[in-house]
């Protein structure tokens, strides 16, 4: 049986993926990410793309290979 090795566009995923979970736990809501060296430029940019994209993921860029994620938590409608 052959496992398929991860493309790298799905390797920044999921690194991505990881850095946004972490901050969750950690109860921010908040992240800064940059490009790693290794990642392709193509791959970045198309990831970058997607998140601006979406509704529920402020992109700020910070630099060409930099940016932070910032999200709210969706709310119940409960009061506190």
């Amino acid at each position: 049986m052959i496992i398929p090795f991860p493309t790298p566009e799905r390797r920044l995923v999921q690194r991505v993926e990881r850095l946004i979970s972490q901050a969750h736990a950690n109860r921010f809501h908040q992240v800064t990410i940059s490009r790693d060296v290794h990642e392709p430029i193509r791959e970045w940019e198309r990831l970058v793309e997607r998140l601006d994209d979406g509704d529920q993921v402020r992109v700020i860029h910070i630099t060409h290979h930099d940016i932070l994620l910032s999200w709210r938590l969706p709310t119940t409608g409960l009061a506190s």
